[in-house]
C-alpha cells in the first residue's frame, strides 16, 4: 500500500492520519483545531454592524451588513490553513494518496479549496464526520467504503 494520509475533518477539527499498511494502526501526524468553528454567530460578533448614510439622506442611517458571516469566515480561514499544510506536505512528497473523510458541508469546502495538484492525490472521499472516532475504526470503515465503491464501479461496468 502506498503511503496514504487520511484527512478526518469537520468545521472545528481536522486530524491527519498516516497509513503505511492496511494491518497497521494509523499514526496521527497532525491535529488542527478551530474553536471558532463551533461558536455561535452571536459569540463571534462583538460589535453592531457599521452605519452609513446614503446619498441625499441626512437624517436616516443604514446598517451595513457583511457579505459573509463571521462563522463562515472562520471556516474559510480554517480550510485555507488545512489546504496550505496539505499542499506543502504534497510538495515535500510526504504522502502518495489522500483520503478525505469529512462532514458533508466541510467536504464541499475542501473540494473547492484544493488546487489541481492536490486534487489529483485524492483517492477517496467519504462524507461522514468521524473526527472523534479511534484511528483503527476510521481505517476499517474507510477500507470498507473504498471496497464497496470499487464493487459498485465493477458492477456498472458489467
Amino acid at each position: 500500500m502506498e503511503l496514504t494520509w487520511m484527512v478526518v475533518a469537520n468545521r472545528s477539527r481536522a486530524r491527519i492520519l498516516e497509513v503505511r499498511a492496511r494491518n497497521e494502526t494509523p499514526r496521527e501526524t497532525a491535529d488542527f483545531v478551530n474553536p471558532a468553528g463551533r461558536a455561535h454567530e452571536r459569540d463571534l460578533d462583538s460589535d453592531a454592524a457599521g452605519r452609513f448614510h446614503g446619498k441625499g439622506e441626512r437624517e436616516q442611517g443604514h446598517s451595513a451588513s457583511a457579505s459573509e458571516s463571521l462563522g463562515q469566515h472562520e471556516v474559510d480561514r480554517f480550510t485555507v490553513e488545512l489546504r496550505e499544510f496539505l499542499d506543502h506536505a504534497r510538495s515535500e512528497r510526504r504522502f502518495e494518496r489522500l483520503w478525505l473523510i469529512a462532514a458533508p458541508a466541510f467536504l464541499g469546502h475542501l473540494r473547492s479549496a484544493f488546487q489541481k495538484p492536490l486534487r489529483q492525490r485524492v483517492d477517496l472521499e467519504i462524507d461522514k464526520d468521524w473526527t472523534t472516532d479511534k484511528a483503527d475504526d476510521i481505517l476499517r470503515r474507510a477500507l470498507e467504503t473504498k471496497q464497496a465503491k470499487t464493487n459498485t464501479l465493477n458492477d456498472r461496468k458489467t
